[in-house]
């Protein structure tokens, strides 16, 4: 998986945040269905992947998927927690720490959905 592409967006994230954080303040809306539908997404790919043979290569997940189909989410929960609080030590107000992290999680779903969906798709000739 790509994991240079999400840093990357993170970084970039996070430079825009604490560069205008009021981009992200009246943004919460598009940010949690950023989120959403990029996690359901991955969360689509990736099972669909599981029942073709392939395997999850990220080890929380892979474990988190052991004990449900949700998993993910589950996982995410904790993860997103962690980002706030992040966020919120680095001197941001709770109004930008929920979208920004809400859209960096978002990017790790959103590049994770597409690089599943490369192998999930059938191939055209």
């Amino acid at each position: 998986m790509p994991f240079l592409l999400i840093g990357v967006l993170t970084v970039y994230t996070l430079a825009l945040a604490l560069g205008s954080p009021e981009a992200f303040r009246k943004a919460w809306l598009y940010a949690l269905v950023y989120y959403g539908v990029s996690a359901l997404g991955d969360t689509w790919t990736t099972l669909e992947g599981l029942r073709r043979g392939y395997r999850e290569g990220n080890p929380l997940y892979a474990r988190a998927l052991s004990w449900s189909p949700w998993g993910i989410f589950l996982v995410d929960l904790g993860l997103l927690s962690l980002k706030v609080v992040f966020l919120l030590r680095l001197g941001f107000d709770s109004t930008v720490a929920y979208p920004v992290a809400f859209v960096i999680a978002g990017h790790g779903h959103a590049v994770g959905f597409l690089w599943n969906l490369g192998f999930v798709l059938p191939l055209r000739k």
